[in-house]
């Protein structure tokens, strides 16, 4: 099921739940309820991906409007029926994908509900311009830091980035306006059900930018994986070299707590790492044979180029001291040693230790020791787990 066709079962769900809501109802509260949770329902298939970081549904920003369109009571529920379809309607294959997304969204929604009534009660009472601001604010940062930290807990790893706040910042006043826009502020009026429409236009406008980026990014990352092949294709090293390495320095760069911008830039100087033996003359003509530091320097050299690739080329470069740098080196060696074969693991690790000390970093050594026991890789008596 794609995109548009749960997009048509959203509208028609909210069609028919308006309809019934105003027979219930008549002139009540309810069909706005029913209309808002389809909203926060549509929202759920719409995300704003910000690089290194995890994609926001547009979902939050109607939650804002249905804080104060609703009572606590109320808003609960709604966000439970909505979130409850949405489990039926997402993408993800596996069962428990879905539950921990829609368990994530449930207590962003709680956190807001929460900083909404918890600065509103302690500000001064009434429908103030202030009061109701700061409190939708806070309702909207309770959201994203929610959803910030469950995203922590589940990939194991500290890691906030400070990088795509723009989608937070859309999210957050977009939902001030639409709900603004909906029961007003100050004493004026809203515009009811067509304010938070109207101001839903901005947001929408920005998610539509999002993903140009994320297509763009799409085709750097399609791009960077097309190139990694070229030497494998000249025969140059063997298939699968470059893509196994990459999955191998990720791994390990997770296991010593890089950054997340420092692992996309290290799983392109892993993908790359051969590229630079294409601008090698062959050993015959040279005379001798080619030095594994000029295949690293020249593909450093080629990544430095532009600046996207620059600290991608910085890892790759033969004198780097960088963790990154000596990941790279551990993991390619490794491949090497391995050659794709599980069966060779144990002597590779233990090849790998007995070099010199200047040679492979220890700390990275004592990682791929640990990744390759975690994943079942390897299972030498001499080098277990700690």
């Amino acid at each position: 099921m794609n995109t548009g066709q749960r997009l048509g079962i959203v509208v028609i769900i909210g069609i028919v739940g308006a309809a019934l809501a105003e027979l219930v109802d008549p002139g009540g509260s309810t069909m706005d309820l029913v209309v808002l949770g389809a909203g926060v329902l549509g929202g759920e298939l719409f995300l704003l991906r910000p690089e290194h970081r995890a994609a926001l549904p547009l979902s939050y920003a109607v939650v804002l409007v249905l804080l104060r369109a609703a009572s606590p009571a109320e808003f609960l529920v709604t966000v439970f029926a909505a979130e409850t379809i949405a489990f039926l309607l997402r993408s993800e294959r596996s069962v428990w994908d879905r539950i921990w997304v829609t368990a994530t969204r449930m207590g962003a929604a709680v956190a807001a509900l929460g900083a909404f009534h918890a600065v509103g009660n302690a500000m001064r009472p009434g429908d103030s311009r202030w009061v109701v601001l700061v409190a939708l604010a806070a309702a909207g940062v309770a959201e994203i830091l929610v959803d910030d930290l469950l995203h922590v807990v589940r990939a194991r790893h500290f890691y906030l980035s400070t990088r795509g706040r723009s989608a937070d910042l859309a999210l957050i006043t977009s939902g001030m306006l639409m709900s603004v826009g909906f029961r007003g502020i100050g004493g004026q009026a809203g515009m009811g059900l067509w304010g938070p429409l109207l101001f839903s236009i901005p947001l929408l406008a920005a998610w539509y930018s999002f993903e140009r980026l994320a297509s763009i990014r799409r085709t750097y990352e399609q791009t960077i994986s097309a190139l990694s092949v070229v030497p494998e294709l000249a025969g140059l090293v063997r298939d699968g070299h470059a893509r196994r390495v990459a999955g191998l320095s990720v791994a390990l760069g997770r296991e010593l707590h890089l950054s997340v911008p420092d692992l996309e830039y290290l799983r392109a100087a892993a993908l790359l790492h051969h590229l630079g033996h294409l601008c090698l003359d062959d050993p015959v003509v040279r005379g001798r044979m080619i030095e594994p530091s000029e295949v690293t320097d020249k593909g450093a050299e080629i990544l430095r180029q532009t600046d996207y690739l620059r600290p991608a080329g910085d890892l790759l470069a033969s004198d780097t001291a960088s963790v990154g740098g000596q990941i790279l080196r551990v993991a390619s060696a490794f491949d090497e040693l391995t050659a794709g074969e599980s069966s060779f693991n144990d002597a590779a690790i233990e090849a790998l230790y007995s070099g010199p000390g200047y040679v492979y970093d220890p700390r990275v050594l004592d990682a791929l020791e640990r990744v390759a026991g975690a994943h079942g890789l390897a299972r030498s008596p001499v080098y277990s787990p700690a």
